[in-house]
């Protein structure tokens, strides 16, 4: 009977503890989750605060007397480097330039450099007032440079070097994280308007936001509105997919409230706007504010205006179907709508937002953000010591590249623009296009005294191919081998059987008869006189009298001094590599003209000059130094026949372009049945290689005159500032 009535009071005891235990349980396991959401949350946002990139810096050659822009090129190097046209010459503001008078009639120019202080690099804030000699052509040579403070004469004004690439967290990633403090006010509040205009009141969690999203949800029978804050993007970019589930939602809301809990509105929004996605730079993935304002604007995001803020946080929603250089017209309307946000959340006054109404989208053109530059960095890569390497991932190192970013903009522009002139104006090529097989091109240039790689576009587009044709693309090289032929008979050539360019060559069909085989040669054009000059046969591209001059020097010596100059691929000793018949790469053709440009000197091509780690020690200096490859004097003869290829030969038309081509040499290149298109023209200073190809076994039908001359014609008009016309000095 007593254990009867004791029974009960036993069970209830045994109910309330599994009760407790249970409740201890959800207790501890929420304990132990959310400990584990603090410490993940802590280690992300520490982490975008405390990693540095590796950044990799383009350098811009100085401004110099003696160097001729027209004023459009000016103004657009200039804005390369980074500054911003004024119109105000007083007070002229740091990172801008002003014509003291109208650009028609202009005689002086002011530029305010700023203060860089980079690692391995560092140059003076400084005003310069640079004045100029006017030119045939409208052109503008500059004069002399002097420091606006004191007068004193500047021998030449050296400018910061641009960030072209970035190595983030262990992959090729475009983010620089930054301060809150470098962040303009604009920039803040255009993404809080447009983004979470509550960011300030809410614990990480706006349910207010939740219940109109959720209504509309219900109302669409789908997810068509998200509600999140910034604080639930940020956990989102930091930590899950892009995946829509309420799972999702609620993990995220989870980790926003714990994020809130730690850290202040202000450390929350640093790292949402160091963390945001703004769209595509080439195949990398564009990250945060700082590497949004130089993709779109090519300036620092301490420097955005309002305009530029609200546009890039008209991006932030859906910033591929936002990309403002393939829809400007429906960025330009919800950067509107930013403002106007901005403007209904007082965070901006009416004259201002009335005032950027006004204003256009204002990005730079896709060439010139670089978004070919993957092709060059591939190059980088594939240079950089593998200790060097093996460090970007755990280091934040600095790395000085020889690019060009101007030069590597119109090799970018210059080259779709030449496919396209192709593709449009020759049926064969325009009907291929149309069944998807697309024309290809490439192109590589090189500062011939340093032997430094200036520009690289090894593809018509990064993001569409990845192929780099400069690199791994081998190709017959047909006629850029000939001037080998003609240098190894200078070199061969006695007092007693002497050799020049007015030396008779037999220009008359022949077998030549080898290994128990029989190769007979033959021209493009049929009508080829049968006795021509060593000149006319190399500037005209002559093949039998080549051919003949390539047996009587006989093929070693040929092949010995095709590879002396730089080519490393295969050359079988075989009659038919006088023509060009080995396949080479564009890089290996580069420099080896390189060698002919500096007239027997070799080196080796380099996209990089210094590394440095992040306590500014210079970790690798990329060696440089030239060698005696090739016969000085043979190589110097064979230039000055090259140089008749521009007056003469078959890059004559060149001239017709207006380009100034004293001191300059060429080389046309078509190989069998006109599958490949070339041309390389080089002066002592600067030397430029163009193919034009497919990919596979299709003939462009064209020769390299038609092919592949305009474009260098382009390239050069554009480089033409950075070379002073002089000749080769004979050895």
């Amino acid at each position: 009977m007593f254990s009867m009535i004791k029974r009960p009071h036993l069970k209830i005891q045994s109910r309330g503890l599994i009760v407790l235990g249970t409740l201890a349980s959800i207790f501890l396991i929420s304990l132990l989750y959310s400990w584990f959401v603090l410490h993940q949350v802590s280690e992300r946002i520490d982490q975008l605060k405390s990693n540095q990139p590796t950044v990799f810096y383009g350098v811009f050659p100085a401004l110099k007397r003696g160097d001729v822009f027209s004023v459009t090129q000016l103004e657009t190097f200039l804005t390369d480097v980074g500054f911003r046209k004024s119109r105000a010459v007083d007070g002229l503001p740091e990172r801008e330039f002003a014509w003291e008078a109208s650009p028609t009639s202009s005689r002086s120019l002011l530029i305010h450099r700023p203060l860089f202080d980079g690692v391995g690099r560092k140059l003076e804030q400084l005003k310069v007032r640079i004045s100029f000699f006017e030119k045939e052509f409208g052109t503008l040579e500059v004069d002399n440079l002097y420091r606006i403070d004191s007068g004193e004469p500047v021998s030449e004004l050296d400018f910061p070097p641009r960030s072209i690439s970035s190595f983030y967290a262990g992959r090729v990633r475009t983010q620089s994280p930054i301060a809150l403090s470098d962040i303009p006010t604009s920039m803040r509040y255009a993404a809080m308007a447009i983004e979470d205009v509550h960011f300030l009141e809410h614990p990480g969690v706006s349910f207010r936001s939740i219940m109109r999203a959720l209504i509309q949800d219900i109302r669409a029978g789908k997810f068509v509105q998200g509600g999140s804050t910034i604080t639930q993007q940020l956990m989102k970019n930091l930590f899950f997919t892009r995946e829509k589930s309420i799972f999702r939602k609620v993990q995220e809301a989870l980790y926003a409230i714990v994020a809130e809990m730690k850290y202040s509105k202000e450390a929350i929004l640093e790292a949402y706007l160091n963390e945001v996605y703004l769209g595509q730079w080439s195949t990398h993935e564009i990250h945060g504010v700082q590497e949004g304002a130089r993709f779109y604007f090519n300036q620092a995001a301490s420097d955005l205006s309002l305009n530029q803020s609200a546009t890039l946080a008209a991006i932030i929603q859906l910033p591929n179907a936002h990309d403002p250089h393939r829809a400007p017209e429906r960025v330009l309307k919800r950067r509107n709508l930013v403002l106007k946000k901005m403007l209904d959340a007082g965070f901006i006054l009416q004259g201002e937002y009335d005032e950027s109404l006004k204003e256009p989208l204002g990005v730079v053109p896709p060439e010139r953000n670089l978004e070919d530059i993957g092709y060059f960095m591939d190059l980088v890569f594939m240079d950089l010591p593998t200790d060097i390497k093996a460090r970007l991932s755990s280091e934040s190192l600095t790395v000085y590249t020889t690019l060009n970013p101007f030069l590597q903009s119109a090799a970018s522009k210059g080259l779709k623009s030449n496919l396209e002139r192709l593709t449009k104006g020759y049926a064969s090529i325009k009907k291929k296009d149309e069944k998807g097989t697309r024309l290809q091109s490439a192109l590589i240039a090189i500062d011939v005294v340093n032997c430094n790689v200036l520009a690289l576009q090894g593809g018509s587009g990064y993001r569409q191919t990845q192929f780099n044709r400069v690199l791994t693309g081998k190709r017959q090289p047909g006629s850029l081998f000939k001037p080998f032929v003609f240098l190894s008979a200078f070199e061969k050539a006695t007092f007693e059987a002497p050799f020049t360019g007015e030396t008779k060559l037999d220009g008359s069909p022949f077998e030549w008869i080898y290994d128990k085989q029989t190769w007979k040669p033959g021209n493009y054009e049929e009508d080829s006189p049968t006795e021509v000059t060593a000149a006319e046969a190399l500037q005209k591209s002559i093949n039998i009298p080549t051919a003949r001059l390539a047996q009587a020097v006989g093929l070693a010596p040929i092949q010995e001094n095709i590879k002396k100059s730089g080519i490393r691929s295969a050359i079988p000793l075989f009659p038919s590599i006088s023509l060009g018949s080995a396949e080479v790469s564009p890089l290996e053709l580069a420099e080896s003209y390189t060698t002919l440009a500096n007239l027997g000197q070799g080196c080796r091509l380099r996209p990089v000059s210094q590394v440095f780690d992040g306590n500014g020690n210079m970790v690798f200096d990329f060696p440089f130094g030239k060698e005696p490859r090739l016969n000085p004097e043979a190589t110097y003869k064979t230039v000055e026949l090259l140089k008749g290829v521009f007056s003469q030969g078959t890059a004559q038309s060149a001239q017709g372009y207006g380009l100034d081509l004293e001191g300059f040499a060429g080389k046309t290149g078509t190989t069998n049945d006109f599958k490949d298109a070339w041309f390389v023209g080089f002066s002592s200073e600067i030397l430029a290689l163009i193919w034009v190809g497919y990919d596979d076994t299709e003939k462009v039908g064209l020769t390299g005159a038609a092919a592949a001359l305009p474009l260098w014609v382009d390239f050069m008009k554009d480089a033409r500032p950075f070379y002073q016309k002089k000749d080769f000095s004979r050895p």
